[in-house]
């Protein structure tokens, strides 16, 4: 049985969960997941430093966009939101798929207020042929076709025998979701190619980008890819790793987290 981590709420209406002291780390999940999606690296993290997770506006606990506008922009600005009302010290900022998109623009954007980046499973580049699918996928949401669409996610994500509790529990976090909020991330997921070039460029802090050999769309050259377009990136690669690797792969994940992060100076100001 998973844990649901206790909330607190911001003025808006977007949910957290804070836990530890020390320096600040800030996580954001990715597309139809909740806070609880970090769960390992929470209890993990929370032993060094203060850690903070968000549910996504329209996830968890957390209210939707008001935004109609389609793409990562409302996201982030949320996220900005949230920031301002709540952080007044530097951080070190963790995404997962959306979530990283959303890390990765708002620290080019904003990279006096971050430490570094950590992108797990982020997308680069996608093809002609992988935009198709995922665009396919955004519109059988739409159409409130949740339980195929759980189904073949929690398949994609874990691989064909997917039947261990963490599948489960995806599988379950999927079924439940707020579909308003799920319909908005994900046309805003299926509307990108990815991290553009120019953004890695602008992107002074050192980033890590994590992935697993077994994520067939968030891949090993993605991750490569935009670590060289960076000029303080770095690939992480995790074998037999799927797109839900801070989840299947969690001794894996911390570990390189608590590497990368043992590489940085963290100052206050």
């Amino acid at each position: 049985m998973q844990t649901i981590l206790p909330r607190y709420k911001t003025t808006n209406n977007l949910a957290y969960y804070k836990v530890g002291q020390g320096p600040l780390i800030l996580m954001l999940h990715g597309v139809g997941l909740r806070i609880e999606s970090w769960t390992a690296q929470i209890e993990f993290l929370s032993k060094n430093f203060t850690v903070i997770a968000i549910d996504l506006p329209g996830h968890g606990e957390s209210s939707n966009l008001a935004s109609s506008q389609i793409g990562i922009a409302p996201y982030i600005e949320q996220v900005s939101l949230f920031i301002e009302e709540l952080i007044q010290e530097k951080f070190i900022i963790i995404g997962h798929s959306l979530g990283a998109l959303i890390a990765i623009n708002f620290a080019a954007q904003f990279n006096h207020k971050c430490h570094a980046v950590i992108a797990l499973n982020c997308i680069y580049q996608r093809s002609d042929e992988a935009m198709k699918q995922v665009q396919l996928r955004a519109k059988k949401i739409a159409l409130r076709e949740i339980e195929e669409v759980a189904e073949a996610t929690v398949e994609r994500w874990f691989g064909k025998n997917s039947s261990d509790q963490l599948a489960d529990i995806c599988y379950q976090w999927l079924q439940d979701c707020n579909i308003e909020g799920y319909i908005k991330a994900y046309n805003a997921f299926a509307n990108v190619r990815g991290v553009s070039d120019s953004l890695l460029a602008l992107n002074n802090l050192p980033v890590a980008f994590i992935t697993g050999t077994l994520d067939t769309n968030s891949t090993i050259a993605m991750s490569q890819n935009m670590a060289k377009e960076c000029s303080k990136g770095t690939a992480k690669i995790v074998r037999g790793a799927g797109h839900m690797a801070q989840m299947s792969h969690s001794t894996e994940i911390n570990r390189l987290i608590e590497s990368f992060i043992s590489t940085i100076k963290l100052r206050t100001s």
